[in-house]
């Protein structure tokens, strides 16, 4: 090169000249430029020289395209003025981005230049106006004094509601406090009024900073506002609150709002914080718009074989999943022989899936278990007590509680009925923190005794969840240790990990120790313990970590349990679930690719990902049958509810899933995964999904615990119960001032409806009579061949003409049939183009896929208190004024009432 001779010349000016050239060709010629790197490195260190900043620059994009980042970024800083940072191409972005991770992670003696970059990138975006960018920036600097300049600077009307979606994406526990504080101020100091939108995402925030009084206030003001609009808004967020599943933090805001019991509107808040309104509304829409499909039932009865438990206790599994929240028994009671053929542990197991069934049916429970209890057999007695937890989880019934506990003491000897105790009463006192309680499964560890301490393992997880107690979670760290019974280690291990949901870096230092104990079933409970702790965050930090168990630990308990807890973590970012586990469902090690699948569905369930069903199909060919059982349930948690008319995948999901179904010789455990599999994909009646997180974006405590314990089926299959935790119904409830469904209020759906709607029911195959084939002997044969030979020579007409007739006839039919079936598809064409744009009443199933096609009929009449709600329990303001508004419906007749089939009970004299 030219550029090469003219630098070595001694002339400033001829040297100034090359570097001019070189920059212009650095990005084409970096690699013939490198050459002299030693060179125009001197010239960049000489400060006499006055192109220096040249050579500086030339300098720095010789190592970016060498990939040397930080000798490129410190090069680019002696550049001074001629680094531009508001250059929009991929070397100033590379750089930039390098300065602001650096600055993140800077220490006590951070170069000055450095940081006064950052700061300048910060100052040229709030002078262009980008506020939303430069608090983004400054909160991944890491910067709340800059944040609140900013704040301060911005005059904006609606600035709050676009901070508080950006703090929220802070994975830094300690700055993202700061920030909502920080926020919180600047909305308390607004002018004006904050609207319903800001006002819910500040209530989320005061719930993440766990000031309970605030929040009470908040209420309290909304519902004495004497405005329809105030009162409604009050409703609207305490759904929310009650839908973001924070059990203490709730029982603390009822304690905190001012008494007054003359207060009809205060009485209907505390019903919706307590879950009762919300509880009837699911249960009346899950039993009227129950659409299960008997056929698919048979089917996954036929999955069974008398001769294992496995196969009956995972096809009961399966159609309790279906039938979740319908309070229909009608299928067990027409197959009492069938339903009731287990035994032992399989016994318990089948008569708790009858709470899965009765989700929501409080006032039903005990008349549903009372048969059960009375029974001699000590299995179906300890199920009836775990179902009846399953039934009114999280109630705090206090009759209920006295009964169990008045169990734990009569059924001293009775391990099963002191198990299933100790489950009931860890469901129903779910996430209180009872003392007298914990106190009495402490006790029962202490005998030592397997299956009693498990029960009260569990229990305790249960009881404890989402507490952050550190003292308690060292307890019983130090239990496990004591103890030589595995199922207690592992089980008080998982308790401590129910402990630490939520909590982030509080329990860091806890997990840390988990993590480097001894005993391999210890750390497989830490490795739970990240992930429930930080669920939903996607931290970086954490996914290091993990990642690193799942090589290092020589465990495979522990290294799948490493794997799975990526499931939680990126339960809010599920589009990265593929990414991050890309390369490990390609691991020699079958725990690690069964680990995969879980995540995946775990992370993306109910949001019929493609990207993850294209990493799960190629594992329902894996050569280890439990790594095919986890792709199976995997595909169940994540395409639930899922067309074939919307997703082409479920077409060859479904024939998967009947191939598995229909091989004779197929073990045990891929039967297991395809009956649960079937069962999630049909699940609640066709109206329930697995959801990790609310839809306000909080991860939900009895959804996320619920999955922890339901994994746990790999160890203890009564666990597939608590699958029951997680299952949410997909429903838009639109609601009055009184709380009741709006007869009026209709939905408009922009979409084809045979791609929404429930699909068609299949009928049952007929049976074809097999033909019974006649032997024929080769004599036979010869004789007949002979006969006709003969006849086609006295026969007058010619075989040709014969065989020209029967084609020319053929054709007439052919062309007949094509023209008939035109005739016949054009109306369907044409049916399916007008059913785009049609109507659903209120309530209705609504799909995630379908959510964004949704809108409001009427929408000058009608408009939801917080905007933009496409699912769930939503508060509607109807214009027309309350007197005038036409009578409302209750959501379930009387007629509905009665058509319930009468409760299933297990009676062996039915056998």
């Amino acid at each position: 090169m030219i550029e090469s001779t003219l630098l070595k010349e001694k002339d400033p000016e001829l040297q100034k000249l090359a570097l001019v050239s070189m920059l212009q060709q650095v990005d084409i010629k970096w690699s013939q430029i490198s050459d002299n790197l030693v060179l125009i490195e001197q010239l960049s260190e000489n400060q006499n020289f006055f192109a220096n900043d040249l050579a500086s620059l030339l300098c720095s994009k010789i190592y970016f395209h060498l990939d040397n980042q930080d000798d490129a970024l410190n090069y680019a800083l002696r550049a001074g003025k001629l680094f531009n940072h508001e250059t929009n191409d991929q070397f100033t972005k590379t750089l930039t981005g390098h300065c602001i991770e650096q600055y993140i992670n800077r220490g006590p003696n951070f170069p000055k230049e450095k940081e006064q970059l950052v700061e300048e990138m910060l100052n040229s975006s709030c002078q262009k106006g980008n506020f939303v960018s430069a608090i983004g920036l400054a909160l991944d600097c890491q910067r709340i004094d800059i944040v609140k300049r900013i704040l301060d600077e911005w005059d904006s009307p609606h600035k709050m509601l676009q901070v508080l979606n950006l703090v929220g994406t802070v994975q830094n526990p300690r700055i993202r406090e700061q920030a909502h504080k920080l926020a919180i101020e600047a909305i308390e100091k607004q002018p004006n009024e904050p609207t319903n939108e800001e006002q819910g995402l500040l209530v989320n925030v005061l719930v993440q900073l766990g000031e309970v009084q605030k929040v009470a206030e908040v209420l309290w003001r909304l519902l004495k506002s004497n405005v329809r609009k105030g009162i409604l808004l009050a409703f609207q967020l305490a759904f929310d609150l009650q839908d973001n599943q924070t059990p203490g933090f709730i029982d603390k805001l009822i304690e905190s709002l001012p008494i007054d019991a003359q207060d009809q509107q205060r009485e209907k808040l505390i019903n919706i914080l307590q879950g009762k309104v919300t509880r009837k509304l699911y249960s009346d829409f899950l039993v009227k718009f129950n659409n299960f499909d008997q056929v698919i039932l048979n089917n996954i009865k036929g999955y069974s074989d008398p001769k294992f438990s496995v196969y009956h206790g995972g096809a009961l599994m399966g159609i309790s999943i279906s039938l979740c929240g319908t309070q229909n028994q009608s299928f067990l009671a027409e197959h009492t022989q069938w339903a009731t053929k287990c035994a032992y542990w399989q016994r318990f197991t089948g008569v708790s899936s009858l709470g899965l069934i009765n989700k929501y049916n409080h006032d039903g429970a005990n008349q549903l278990f009372a048969q059960s209890l009375n029974k001699p057999d000590l299995f179906e007695q300890g199920g009836a007590l775990y179902g009846l937890g399953l039934v009114k989880f999280a109630s705090k019934d206090r009759e209920l509680i006295n009964k169990l506990n008045d169990q734990l003491i009569q059924a001293a000897p009775k391990e099963q009925v002191i198990h299933g105790a100790c489950l009931g009463l860890g469901l129903v006192q779910f996430g209180s923190s009872d003392s007298i309680t914990s106190l009495k499964f402490k006790d029962l560890i202490a005998k030592n005794e397997s299956v009693i301490g498990e029960g009260a393992g569990i229990g305790l997880g249960l009881l404890h969840a989402g507490s952050g107690n550190i003292e308690l979670s060292q307890e019983l760290i130090k239990l496990a240790q004591q103890s030589d019974k595995e199922k207690i280690t592992r089980t008080l291990a998982l308790a401590v990990a129910c402990t630490c949901f939520n909590q982030e870096d509080k329990t860091d230092n806890l997990i840390e120790a988990m993590l480097q104990d001894q005993d391999p079933f210890i750390r497989y409970g830490g490795c739970f313990a990240y992930g429930l702790a930080y669920a939903g965050t996607a931290n970086n930090k954490i996914i290091q970590r993990l990642l690193q168990m799942s090589v290092d630990d020589v465990s495979d308990d522990v290294r799948r349990a490493s794997v799975i807890s990526f499931g939680f973590l990126l339960s809010k970012n599920y589009e990265q679930a593929p990414k991050v586990m890309k390369l490990l469902k390609l691991s020699y090690n079958p725990h690690i690719r069964y680990g995969t699948a879980i995540a995946l569905g775990i992370s993306c369930a109910g949001t019929s990902y493609v990207d993850a069903i294209q990493m799960l199909e190629p594992m329902l060919t894996d050569n280890v049958d439990y790594v095919r059982q986890g792709a199976l349930i995997a595909i169940g948690l994540i395409m639930s509810q899922v067309l074939e008319k919307s997703e082409p995948k479920m077409v060859s999901i479904n024939k998967a899933i009947k191939d598995i179904a229909a091989k004779k010789h197929e073990t045990v455990l891929v039967k297991l995964g395809s009956c649960i599999s079937q069962g999630l994909l049909e699940a609640g009646g066709r109206n329930m999904v697995v959801q990790l997180t609310s839809r306000s974006g909080f991860p939900k405590v009895d959804s996320c615990i619920g999955m922890l314990w339901f994994v746990n089926y790999w160890f203890w299959y009564p666990c597939l119960s608590m699958i029951g935790l997680a299952l949410q119904p997909i429903a838009y409830i639109g609601l009055n001032d009184n709380l009741e469904v709006n007869k009026d209020l209709q939905l408009s759906c922009d979409g084809f409806k045979d791609q929404f709607d429930y699909p068609p029911k299949l009928s049952q195959d007929e049976k074809k009579a097999t033909e019974k084939k006649t032997a024929l002997l080769s004599v036979t044969n010869k004789v007949k061949a002979r006969t006709l030979r003969k006849e086609a020579q006295n026969d007058s007409q010619s075989i040709s003409e014969h065989i020209s007739r029967q084609i020319s006839e053929l054709k007439q039919q052919g062309s007949k049939i094509i023209d008939e079936s035109q005739k016949q598809i054009q109306p369907v064409i044409e049916e399916q183009q007008q059913q785009k744009g049609y109507t659903l009443e209120n309530p209705t199933r609504i799909l995630e896929r379908q959510k964004k096609l949704i809108s409001i009929v009427s929408r000058n009449r009608f408009q939801p208190i917080i905007q933009d709600r496409k699912q769930g329990i939503v508060i509607i303001f109807d214009e027309f004024e309350p007197a005038r508004a036409q009578s409302q419906q209750s959501l379930i007749q009387s007629t509905y009432v009665s058509d319930i089939p009468e409760q299933f009970v297990f009676d062996e004299a039915q056998q």
